[in-house]
């Protein structure tokens, strides 16, 4: 590991630390939930409502810190399968949890990445669900290339999401 990787991860571990000593803070004193926390929480109730789920399932498939959101729970037979799902439950986290309709292409690339599944055929798979699931706005290898749900990808996501809580609570 070169020392500017020990050095990223370092500054990560001191913001989780502090995450977590305001969580157990506030856990302990009993006191409010933070402002940018109300709107995650009311968005994950909003969803889990809206795909017949329950919210402590809707919780575990996303991760929120700060403005930023990170898939961790998804399906998939395939890379291409893979993808597509993250792709989807990105876009709906952000619309329900953090209040963006159109999320940056980078963004996703992220969640992909993170998640482990090859983005080398990322804008080929995605192009398999365009415009049916989601709409592209934007030029091809724009960085500020979005994409945002459509009604049809919106229900899609519901059926993902209830899916994963009925997998997970098997």
């Amino acid at each position: 590991m070169s020392s500017r990787e020990i050095a990223e991860l370092k500054t990560t571990l001191r913001d989780h630390e502090e995450r977590l000593r305001k969580l157990e803070e506030r856990v302990r004193t009993g006191g409010p939930e933070l402002p940018e926390e109300v709107g995650v929480i009311t968005g994950i109730r909003r969803l889990a409502g809206k795909a017949g789920v329950d919210t402590e399932c809707v919780r575990g498939i996303f991760d929120v810190e700060g403005n930023q959101l990170t898939v961790t729970r998804f399906s998939g037979q395939d890379n291409k399968g893979l993808s597509q799902d993250i792709t989807l439950l990105t876009l709906v986290g952000y619309k329900f949890l953090l209040g963006q309709i159109q999320v940056l292409s980078k963004e996703i690339r992220r969640n992909v990445g993170e998640n482990g599944v090859p983005i080398d055929n990322f804008s080929t798979y995605l192009n398999e669900i365009i415009p049916s699931f989601i709409r592209k706005k934007g030029k091809p290898r724009s960085p500020k290339t979005t994409y945002r749900l459509t009604p049809l990808g919106e229900a899609k996501c519901r059926e993902i999401i209830k899916a994963l809580c009925e997998a997970w609570n098997v």
